[in-house]
């Protein structure tokens, strides 16, 4: 029995038991577990809705591609045949390679000019040599395009015999726009670079294609001149020699880079 508490003349006091209230609780949180954002609107706990699977079949479903991407749209090139390696006894001989003889500076524009360019050739001297070239191009179409206005000139004259008209196109209030027209058209085709557009070619192959490379460069960065660069290949001959007994055979075709630089005037 629990002891009573007594006042100070020895009677037991009177205590007035009062019983606490429920206390409802107003966490939404259950014990252990983790606290909800807090709310200033409710407190009640929300409720988790799951989706319910649907009986209706997907509006697109996946379809096979009509048109299935093409790994490889073209068939793979076959790669060249190596040719078969030599025998060590067997020693390779190169043969230069042939070009027609070169023409003269001074040949006519049927004649291209042409400058072989080795890995030997030293710069300087080709330079001098195709502003050489240049040089009697451009001569050679000064000298057509002044023979080519005389003809003309003397044509006109006689044809303006007895006519009262002018062989020459001048700014005299007379002029004929068919003349003016033909002057004009005459004086492109005949203007500067030759009739047909006169140029040198640089031609080399393998490490001599640097050095051919550079002059046109150069030229490039000049004034005055166009020029253009073409790629392709030429084939060699190779001689093999063989001891005897050995069946090897005594010629081989090989196949070289080569490039072409054409610089002309503008």
């Amino acid at each position: 029995m629990a002891a009573q508490k007594r006042t100070r003349s020895g009677r037991p006091k009177f205590q007035t038991t009062t019983q606490n209230p429920d206390i409802t609780m107003t966490d939404a949180t259950p014990p252990c577990a983790q606290h909800l954002p807090p709310s200033s609107k409710t407190t009640e706990i929300p409720t988790i809705t799951l989706p319910q699977e649907s009986s209706k079949p997907l509006q697109n479903p996946l379809k096979p591609h009509p048109n299935p991407p093409k790994t490889a749209r073209n068939p793979p090139k076959p790669r060249p045949n190596k040719m078969p390696k030599l025998p060590p006894t067997a020693t390779l001989t190169k043969r230069p390679i042939l070009h027609p003889p070169l023409p003269t500076p001074f040949a006519s524009a049927a004649s291209p000019k042409i400058i072989y360019i080795t890995a030997s050739t030293p710069y300087i001297p080709a330079l001098k040599r195709v502003r050489k070239l240049l040089a009697e191009i451009e001569k050679r179409a000064k000298q057509s395009s002044s023979s080519a206005f005389q003809t003309r000139g003397g044509a006109r004259r006689g044809a303006g015999i007895g006519s009262g008209k002018t062989g020459f196109a001048e700014a005299n209030g007379r002029l004929e726009a068919g003349a003016v027209e033909k002057d004009i058209v005459e004086g492109v085709r005949g203007g500067k670079g030759g009739k047909a557009g006169e140029e040198v070619f640089l031609k080399a192959t393998g490490r001599a294609m640097a050095r051919a490379l550079e002059v046109g460069v150069y030229f490039q960065g000049e004034v005055g001149y166009k020029v253009r660069v073409e790629m392709g290949s030429v084939r060699a001959v190779d001689d093999v020699e063989v001891g005897e007994g050995e069946d090897v055979p005594e010629t081989r075709i090989r196949t070289l880079s080569s490039v072409t630089v054409s610089i002309g005037v503008r």
